[in-house]
């Protein structure tokens, strides 16, 4: 798990404006946290949502 989250954060380190966002989401079951990760890299901007 922890080589999974190794190459988004270092793909990362390499744009620009870098971003973490939690969606969190409330329901019946309790709180869902859904992390998404993003930056620019060449003009485009690029999200990662596990």
């Amino acid at each position: 798990m922890k080589f999974w989250l190794l190459i988004p954060v270092l793909a990362l380190a390499a744009c620009k404006n870098p971003m973490l966002a939690t969606n969190l989401t409330f329901g019946t079951g309790g709180v869902e946290v859904n992390p998404t990760l993003s930056g620019e890299i060449g003009g485009a901007t690029v999200s990662i949502d596990p």
